[in-house]
């Protein structure tokens, strides 16, 4: 499909629709009580960083968007190689449990990195199913370049209303090309595991920088370039 037609293909208001309410909807439940502390707060006095309240909203707009859209989901939870995309999870808590990670709560490094990355994990599924799940999907008719930048710009914009600042990576102006860049390899993922677990754990292998980190970019690596399935074209069974 040349470029002109695919333009013309997608349905640019649900995108733009859909991007609009993830955007105005991430600002107003980020205003609301952290429910993922409120629920921990239940059982345990340790202290996460993380905020589901988004994560969870993106999640369920991407889900209604998938309902009323009229093209088949083709990117789901394992994908097309089930046992193979569980791979991922498991490569990602491994590496981390048994590197570990320091913590100021008093808990062994090894248990406080399996429940950090798992709580990671759970999250960047929530993200990624709506940035590379749905977005992705709903761009599909778009060649693999511009599918990756319309999902990495767009997702690295909805972050200005998730970050305070991005001076932990030298401004906005780097995180943009940084969500571009990550965009184009979990856009690659997805395309070619149709799998969002399988982005949710690349996603999270950046926890931190280190030995455990580039273990686990090896083997996602050999993982995703030796997968048996040929990449399926995510504009397939659509109909516009």
């Amino acid at each position: 499909m040349e470029l002109k037609a695919a333009v013309k293909s997608i349905q640019w208001t649900k995108v733009f629709l859909f991007y609009g309410i993830t955007l105005l909807g991430t600002y107003g439940v980020r205003k609301l009580p952290n429910l993922l502390q409120l629920a921990l707060a239940q059982v345990t006095d340790l202290h996460f960083a993380f905020n589901y309240n988004h994560g969870i909203f993106i999640a369920i707009i991407a889900w209604i968007f998938y309902k009323i859209n009229n093209f088949k989901q083709e990117i789901t939870l394992l994908g097309n190689h089930k046992l193979k995309a569980l791979l991922f999870p498991v490569i990602l808590l491994t590496a981390y449990t048994i590197t570990g990670i320091s913590n100021n709560n008093g808990v062994d490094p090894h248990s406080w990195a399996f429940l950090f990355c798992s709580l990671a994990l759970i999250y960047n599924s929530l993200e990624e199913y709506a940035w590379r799940g749905y977005l992705v999907e709903a761009t599909g008719p778009l060649p693999y370049v511009f599918r990756s930048l319309v999902s990495g710009i767009l997702w690295a914009i909805w972050h200005l209303v998730v970050f305070k600042d991005f001076d932990q990576y030298g401004g906005f102006g780097l995180f943009l090309l940084f969500c571009i860049v990550f965009s184009f390899i979990l856009t690659f993922a997805v395309q070619r595991t149709q799998s969002i677990l399988v982005a949710a754990a690349i996603h999270a292998f950046i926890i931190q920088m280190n030995i455990s980190a580039l273990i686990c970019l090896g083997l996602f690596l050999v993982l995703l370039f030796t997968w048996k399935r040929k990449p399926v074209t995510i504009e397939a069974n659509r109909q516009n």
